[in-house]
């Protein structure tokens, strides 16, 4: 990967203890980005001083890496990275994607430059990936803009529009309508807010990342609490159809 002075990207990518996934992540991104950046931000979350070891050799003199203690939650560290961005573009990544082609960063800015609406160009692959895992997304018809082909995303959720913390290319202004992110509460109330600001997303064609982090998330305390809450109310829930199913059947009988 090529670094410049001159480039109007910034390479942002949040991890959180999960090294392994992180070093093949940027290895990938090293291999097979074709346009230059002007500098990382990487933020750790688990504290884990190792992160330094992960960091492709080259890249270190252009990297900045923020090594939370305590931890601060993803969006709070995103925050952290975006407050120092000064490029009017920001790539976008997690710790657990592998990348596997060249020229999407070239792909994504040309859509965004065109494309003034488009909040964030999606680099998934639709049919093995997104129908299988997120089936609530579907595909528009397909556009080509200035000679790259992608499709407008619509989706059947309204809490699951077209933001996402995925990888992929969007602008630090449209961050700054909705900065700071962790003010929101989730990703989910992200995605309503910049729906609501009728800002919508598009996949390319030619898909350019694989999701190698399925089974593997690190919660947070928070995330702990609630996933306990949502278990106590599906228990809930089942005792009372079960207590339903008594009464409906003793009256019957």
């Amino acid at each position: 990967m090529l670094f410049s002075e001159e480039s109007n990207i910034t390479l942002v990518v949040t991890s959180c203890g999960r090294l392994d996934l992180l070093k093949a992540t940027l290895e990938s991104f090293d291999r097979f980005n074709t346009t230059p950046i002007r500098e990382v931000f990487i933020t750790e979350d688990a504290g884990d001083e190792g992160v330094h070891a992960v960091i492709p050799a080259h890249w270190k003199d252009h990297c900045t890496v923020f090594v939370n203690q305590p931890k601060l939650g993803q969006l709070a560290s995103i925050d952290l990275a975006y407050e120092h961005v000064t490029t009017p573009y920001i790539f976008h990544c997690e710790d657990d994607w592998e990348f596997y082609r060249p020229g999407f960063v070239e792909d994504s800015i040309t859509i965004l430059e065109l494309r003034p609406q488009i909040l964030q160009v999606w680099l998934r692959n639709y049919i093995y990936d997104l129908r299988v895992h997120s089936p609530y997304i579907h595909l528009g018809a397909r556009e080509v803009v200035a000679g790259v082909p992608c499709y407008p995303l619509f989706s059947d959720k309204p809490e699951w529009q077209s933001f996402s913390l995925n990888p992929g290319l969007r602008r630090i202004k449209e961050y700054r309508l909705c900065a700071p992110f962790a003010a929101h509460g989730g990703e989910k109330a992200l995605s309503q807010r910049y729906a609501q600001l009728n800002l919508t997303a598009v996949t390319l064609e030619g898909d350019a990342v694989l999701h190698t982090g399925f089974g593997v998330h690190v919660q947070t305390s928070v995330e702990r609490q609630r996933k306990a809450r949502r278990s106590r109310r599906e228990h809930v829930k089942s005792a009372l159809f079960l207590l339903l199913g008594v009464v409906i059947g003793w009256f019957i009988n």
